[in-house]
Formats: C-alpha cells, sequence, structure tokens
C-alpha cells in the first residue's frame, strides 16, 4: 500500500507542477502592458448605426474573437481594467494545456503526456498568444477538444457517437475563429478513419450515417457564416490576405520563423526542439500521426505562405508531442547502452531541469518586466537577450509593454490645441488613445515612447527633429523610475514654419 501510495504521489506532482505553472504563466502581471496593436483590433467595435453582422463581414478574421470581445464589453463597457479583458482568453490557454494532456495521455500514456504538455505549457509563443486578446487561444483550445473528442469516440464506449458530433462542432468553432484551425486536418482524418475501422458494434452503412452527419452539421455551421462572408470580401481583405501569403507588405522586412521562435524562446529551446524532435524519428511507427499533424501547417507555413509569423503555433503543438516522444526514445537508447533504473532516473532528472530552466527564461521575459523584453536588452545568467534588429517587423505579441498610455492619450485630449498628434510609435497603438488624427505639419503634440513597438526610436521628419533637439519636453512619464515617454508641445506646420517662428 505504501509503495501504491507513493507511486501516485509522483504522478500527480507532475501534473500540479504543469498546471501551477500553465497558471502562473498566463495569469501573472496580465493586466500590467498596454494594449497593443493586435489587441486593439480584436476589441474593435461595430461602428455608429452599424450592424453586427456587417462589422463581422468587414473584419479579416473569423468571428469568434469579435464576438468574445463583445460580451467582455457588456460586462465592462470601458475596458479599463486589462487583467479582465485578457481573462478569458488566457483561461482558454489555460484549459488548452489542460486538454492538450487528456488528449496525448489517451495515445501515448501519462507519462509522455506530463512531458509534452509541459513543453507546450512552457513554450513562449503559446504564452504570449494566451496572454492577449485574440483569436489564438480560442483557436488553439477547440481544435485540441477537436481532436480530443474524435479520440474519445475511438477509444470510449459512451462517446462512440457523441464524440464525433462534439468534436465535429469544436472544429467547426476553431475555424469560424481562424483558417488555422483546419490544421489540425491531418490527425482528424487519422482518428476518424480509425475509428471507421474499429467501430465493429455499428454496420458499415451506420458507422457513414455517424461520419457524415456531423460533417454537414459542421459544414452547415461554417456555411452560415464563410458563404456570405466570401461574397462580401472587400478588396482591401483580399489585398492583406495576398500580401501575408507572398510576404511582400510595404515598408517591412520579413523574420524567418526561426528568428520568430527564438525571439519567444531565446537561448538553448531550439536545441532542445532540434535534438527530441530528431529523437522522435526512433518511434516512427508511433509518432507517424504526429508527423502528419506537424508537416501539414509547416509546408503550407513555410513553403507556400512569405509570411508565416506566429501562425507557427499550429505545427508547434504537435512538435510538443514529438519532443515528449523524443524523450522516451532518450531512454531506450541510453537503456541500450547502459541499462538500469538509474539511466531512466538521470535521464528524467536531465529532462526535469531543461523544463525548469525554459519555464525560468518565460518567467523572466512575459511575467517580469524590469526589464522589459524584447524592447530592451535583458540578461539571463551568461546571456544577453533583446533589443531586437530594427531591420525586422517582429511578430511580437505578450511581451510586458507599459508607456502609461492612459494617461498619455488624457494629457493630450486634455490640452491638444490643434487637434492633431504625431509619435514614434504604431499609430494602431496610439490611436486608441489619442482621439485625435494623425497628422504631423498639424500636430500640437509629439508623443515620443522610448522603447517603441515600432522599433523606430525617433520619428524620421524634420520638425520632429528640429523641435525634439532644441525644446524641452512638457510632460514626461516614468516606470519604475526610467522615463517611458515624453510629450512635446509644437507649433503647427512645417519644419521652416517652425523655424522662422524661432528666428
Amino acid at each position: 500500500m505504501a509503495k501504491a501510495s507513493l507511486k501516485t504521489s509522483l504522478q500527480i506532482v507532475p501534473v500540479l507542477f504543469l498546471l501551477l505553472t500553465t497558471l502562473w504563466l498566463r495569469l501573472a502581471n496580465l493586466g500590467y502592458s498596454d494594449y497593443q496593436g493586435d489587441e486593439i483590433k480584436a476589441l474593435a467595435s461595430p461602428l455608429s448605426g452599424q450592424s453586427l453582422v456587417d462589422f463581422l463581414f468587414q473584419q479579416r478574421k473569423g468571428p469568434v474573437q469579435f464576438l468574445t470581445s463583445y460580451l467582455i464589453k457588456l460586462a465592462h463597457p470601458a475596458l479599463t481594467n486589462r487583467f479582465l479583458v485578457r481573462l478569458p482568453f488566457a483561461l482558454a490557454g489555460f484549459a488548452a494545456i489542460w486538454v492538450f494532456y487528456r488528449l496525448v495521455r489517451l495515445h501515448y500514456g501519462s507519462k509522455v503526456a506530463v512531458i509534452a504538455a509541459l513543453f507546450l505549457s512552457i513554450n513562449g509563443l503559446m504564452i504570449g498568444l494566451t496572454r492577449i486578446v485574440q483569436y489564438q487561444s480560442i483557436v488553439i483550445l477547440f481544435s485540441i477538444l477537436a481532436l480530443y473528442c474524435f479520440s474519445l469516440a475511438l477509444k470510449v464506449a459512451h462517446w462512440k457517437i457523441a464524440g464525433l458530433y462534439v468534436g465535429m462542432l469544436c472544429w467547426a468553432v476553431a475555424i469560424l475563429s481562424h483558417f488555422d484551425g483546419i490544421f489540425i486536418a491531418p490527425f482528424a482524418a487519422y482518428l476518424l478513419v480509425r475509428w471507421f475501422r474499429e467501430a465493429p458494434s455499428l454496420t458499415p452503412r451506420q458507422r457513414l450515417i455517424h461520419l457524415a452527419a456531423p460533417a454537414v452539421l459542421a459544414a452547415l455551421l461554417l456555411g452560415v457564416y464563410f458563404i456570405p462572408y466570401l461574397a462580401s470580401l472587400r478588396s482591401s481583405t483580399q489585398q492583406y490576405w495576398w500580401l501575408r501569403i507572398t510576404g511582400d507588405e510595404p515598408g517591412a522586412g520579413v523574420p524567418s520563423s526561426i528568428f520568430t521562435f527564438n525571439l519567444y524562446n531565446p537561448l538553448l529551446a531550439i536545441y532542445v526542439y532540434a535534438i527530441l524532435g530528431a529523437l522522435s524519428l526512433y518511434q516512427i511507427r508511433r509518432s507517424y500521426p504526429i508527423w502528419l499533424w506537424f508537416a501539414f501547417p509547416w509546408v503550407i507555413l513555410e513553403r507556400m505562405v512569405g509570411d508565416p509569423g506566429t501562425h507557427i503555433y499550429t505545427y508547434i503543438m504537435p512538435a510538443c508531442i514529438l519532443l515528449a516522444l523524443g524523450v522516451e526514445s532518450l531512454e531506450a537508447l541510453l537503456r541500450r547502452l547502459r541499462g538500469g533504473r538509474a539511466v531512466q532516473a538521470a535521464t528524467y532528472s536531465l529532462i526535469a531541469l531543461v523544463v525548469l530552466f525554459l519555464a525560468g527564461v518565460s518567467h523572466l521575459i512575459f511575467i517580469d518586466h524590469s526589464p522589459e523584453y524584447p524592447w530592451e536588452e535583458r540578461r539571463i545568467l551568461f546571456w544577453a537577450v533583446g533589443k531586437p534588429d530594427e531591420t525586422y517587423r517582429m511578430w511580437a505579441f505578450g511581451f510586458p509593454y507599459f508607456r502609461r498610455w492612459d494617461e498619455i492619450g488624457n494629457f493630450v485630449s486634455l490640452k491638444s490645441d490643434s487637434g492633431y498628434y504625431s509619435t514614434n510609435e504604431n499609430k494602431s497603438i496610439a490611436s486608441y488613445f489619442v482621439p485625435y488624427p494623425f497628422d504631423i505639419n498639424r500636430s500640437g503634440y509629439y508623443i515620443h515612447i522610448y522603447h517603441p513597438q515600432s522599433l523606430r526610436e525617433r520619428l524620421s521628419d524634420d520638425k520632429v527633429r528640429y523641435w525634439t533637439k532644441n525644446y524641452s519636453p512638457v510632460k514626461v512619464f516614468e516606470v519604475g523610475g526610467n522615463i517611458v515617454a515624453a510629450i512635446y508641445q509644437m507649433p503647427v506646420g512645417g519644419v521652416d514654419e517652425i523655424k522662422s517662428l524661432g528666428d
């Protein structure tokens, strides 16, 4: 009894660590950062006199994130409590990790499941995308739920039929959140084919009916939205999609997916992924369905799309299962070389240290905000990370970013004489807080942001350069004793006009 109790405790501890780590990395300091560009787009509302349906048809993404933020605004119209506004998305991210653990456990057992879920939980990209108001956490949750329900239909008797219907509904919700939901198709097809072959209590005709009926229902649900959406598709949306596919968006370099991965997972993570992923090939007979899942989004995004951005999360999910299978392969290889329980203990002790290190790095770059990675350089043990290359546009979401924009907006709104402003920060961020049009020549205030997300430390305009060089700011904002923003009051007009005033 004592041995059984000890074994149970040893099995529970990693799961508890998984849950607590996942919660911490998604909820701690969740309200610290100002709203960022894509969050602001997700918080958009119908214009005065515009119906919700018309609003949804004008968006570049599926309706689920906008419906979610719409419900949030009903409960909290001011949207001033950033923690509460982001909370539903963060909780969806937490739930996704738990369902992912249950999914992997059904197919590969508890040991592989907890390792895979830990790697997914502490992956920086998964953390960043679940700490913001955007569609990714919903896509991830409902994609994994769909696969989990299909797996229940395959493996649990009382879910044999219900799992198919619930799974198809979840898959439809994932696709309605974003087209990324389609990327689970290879593993979903694998599960459904197995279900068809391994349901001996049903006739072939019954199996076809139970596969077709939920698929038709899901297709009808998708068609209700996408048929009129595609019929009314605006040329600007088509152009946006084309630029993302070709990678030809003007005015910005396109970082590689390795750059994006390393931005969210600096230092050792990419080597861990490469080594353990390669080791999973040792178990190719067990891992091939996961490799198919991995390969589908990887080929589409890396070979057919010019600008994958953060959409690489779609193949990071299966990659984490491959990492866990790679750990098993590593243990098996070491056992052949040496044998004994000591090898097993050493293998999992090493993996535990790796997980703790990667979790610690994620804490430092997402939770701790002194300094604010990646806008400022941060030291981690012997390494320095951060201060991004300004030649790249960064797909940087969920990182600490607090410039006191609420107060900046209030100051400019109360004091502005001209009704225009300019700034070195992205207009998508500034325009949410400042209720005036952006116009350098007519601006009465220039808002200078230190370490901006635009990566423009100085606005490249003669008027701004002249004024900031010769005059002091009228207002300075600090965080923790460091200046994060300065406001300059300028005369209306171009550089020649303001120089003549000075003369």
